[in-house]
């Protein structure tokens, strides 16, 4: 009897890692659905992780792959190897839906949704520092400190005046300081801008 190598490396057995059993199901749910990949492109399944279409049938995109979270459990696969695998499945889906939305859709339409894109968030992007975005319910909800989240943003705003590419990583990787009331930001609203964020900064990367 064989025992079956894990696919990533551990953490100690006293440190916190991802789940080794809920990556492995997340990654081989991933690797069938590319497998089983039909003529329009996208990867389908009837049941398990993934969101579902028009016609109740559910696919894997790259969005799925960046807010994919696992569950810690002490000597578990180390994060600082899986989440960069992640990182590199991402891209290369998302390489993938651009190339499709090209070939149905054509050049001028992805540059267009490229475009449409960086305005929306250069929108939020030059709000006045304090004010990029709302702040909790309540005072006692906590959220994400407004000087760490200003200070990403005004990085990302440098890079995309001055840099030839921007870097997903420096966003996939933020951490951010908890705070409550005027401190700080609704965390959702700051998650969903950071999403769309490295979604723009991957287009940037394969805009045909």
């Amino acid at each position: 009897m064989t025992t079956q190598q894990p696919r990533f490396e551990r953490v100690a057995d006293h440190a916190w890692g991802y789940d080794p059993a809920q990556v492995d199901d997340f990654l081989d749910r991933v690797r069938a659905l590319r497998a089983a990949e039909d003529g329009s492109r996208e990867y389908r399944e009837t049941a398990g992780d993934g969101v579902p279409d028009a016609d109740g049938v559910r696919h894997v995109g790259s969005r799925q792959i960046r807010e994919r979270v696992f569950d810690r459990v002490r000597g578990g696969y180390d994060p600082a190897v899986v989440d960069p695998h992640l990182d590199e499945l991402e891209d290369a889906i998302f390489a993938e839906e651009q190339r499709a939305f090209v070939a149905e859709h054509g050049v001028a339409r992805w540059d267009e949704h490229v475009e449409l894109l960086g305005e929306l968030l250069l929108g939020r992007l030059n709000r006045p520092r304090t004010q990029r975005f709302r702040r909790p319910a309540t005072h006692r909800t906590p959220g994400y400190a407004v000087a760490d989240v200003d200070v990403l943003c005004d990085r990302l705003v440098e890079q995309l005046r001055s840099a030839p590419e921007v870097d997903p990583r420096m966003l996939r990787e933020a951490v951010f300081r908890s705070a409550q009331g005027q401190r700080c930001y609704e965390e959702q609203q700051v998650d969903a801008f950071l999403d769309r964020a490295v979604e723009f900064v991957l287009a940037l990367r394969t805009r045909a």
